[in-house]
């Protein structure tokens, strides 16, 4: 069994909160709970990122992946799913973070480059416990490395290929365009919640509604992303903010049987015989690509350093339930392969800064 970067974790939320670009609505208000300390002086926060540095993240990573598939496999093309799989894992690693100045004044042009080369397995596949020695093909974890561009406040800034669409479509040979939802989205994205334009104390809350465009023509995915200071603390005898993030995604459905009809239909020639047309319209008619994902809730804290703007510390969780349906020709025979996957996903993701020189 291969089962490639299945650690799927639908961290799309946490792709929102790092602030994945679209419009957003910033919106903060100040507390008016009492607390037995007074809280200090509201201050602007802001990311203080230095051209020619190299900040190093140690990340930790716990996931747990639920999966029970039904049908053919070969729907997917090379890829080979269990029937039921219950596997978690666990890795730690450094991951760096080399920052360039931006296309823009007040932009950060960030290179992250990691990877997860020692990972723990355990659990069981189609009712086998997993196997040490089997590891390395059941499941690879892809190496990180991108260059995003983000500003003061933590916002990706994006780019012509901003959203989920390209990924998607170009994955469609088989589980490819789930790993956005995965560690390797995670780890490739800004450490640290999205800032408030107005300055904050403790109690502040501040809130953003952000749009991310999913597929060419279809809704846009809809995050409500909300932060609140709730406290102080210091980590390595620097002052810190400490902010809670909850990040909200609505449910998404798609199907991709459309873009496949399409697809399908440029192949066939202006010559086809009436038995071929019947043929290719009999495919249409039983034609399914369709996913679900359920609103998914991610909830982050991040120690925010004052002084020298980043984040020292970070800790993420995320949960998340995909639903694929599938039912397209077979790559040898043409014959509809059908094809179903449940699947349960968890996460824990740990951010500390351990180097910034």
């Amino acid at each position: 069994m291969r089962i490639r970067t299945i650690s799927l974790i639908a961290l799309f939320a946490l792709v929102v909160v790092a602030a994945c670009g679209g419009e957003a609505e910033n919106t903060t208000t100040s507390s008016s709970q009492e607390t037995t300390m007074p809280a200090p002086q509201a201050v602007a926060l802001s990311y203080s990122l230095e051209a020619g540095t190299t900040y190093e993240y140690e990340v930790e990573m716990d996931q747990t992946i639920g999966l029970t598939s039904t049908g053919d496999t070969s729907a997917l093309g090379e890829e080979e799913i269990p029937g039921e799989a219950s596997i978690n894992i666990t890795g730690t690693s450094i991951f760096s973070y080399t920052v360039s100045d931006g296309p823009e004044p007040g932009t950060f042009e960030i290179a992250i480059v990691g990877d997860f080369s020692d990972l723990e397995f355990s659990g069981t596949v189609d009712g086998e416990p997993v196997d040490s020695a089997e590891i390395p093909q059941m499941a690879e974890m892809e190496p990180v490395d991108v260059t995003i561009v983000v500003d003061e406040k933590g916002n990706i800034i994006p780019d012509d290929t901003s959203g989920l669409g390209e990924d998607f479509l170009g994955g469609l040979g088989g589980l490819d365009m789930l790993d956005q939802f995965g560690a390797a989205a995670a780890t490739g994205q800004f450490v640290g919640p999205p800032l408030s334009e107005d300055p904050v104390t403790v109690g502040d809350t501040w809130s953003e509604t952000i749009e991310v465009p999913a597929m060419p023509g279809s809704d846009p995915v809809i995050t409500q992303v909300d932060n609140e200071v709730v406290g102080t603390d210091t980590i390595d005898g620097a002052e810190v903010f400490v902010i809670e993030t909850t990040s909200t995604t609505g449910a998404i459905e798609f199907d991709l049987a459309e873009f496949l009809v399409g697809f399908m239909s440029s192949f066939m020639t202006e010559g086809a015989t009436d038995e071929e047309q019947a043929q290719l319209d009999a495919i249409i008619d039983e034609l399914r690509f369709a996913f679900s994902i359920d609103e998914t809730v991610a909830d982050m804290t991040s120690w925010f350093d004052l002084e020298a703007g980043l984040t020292r510390q970070a800790e993420l969780a995320s949960d998340t339930h995909i639903v694929m349906d599938i039912n397209i020709p077979d790559e040898s025979t043409g014959e509809l392969a059908e094809f179903g996957m449940d699947m349960n996903l968890t996460q824990d993701i740990t951010y500390r800064l351990t180097d910034g020189s």
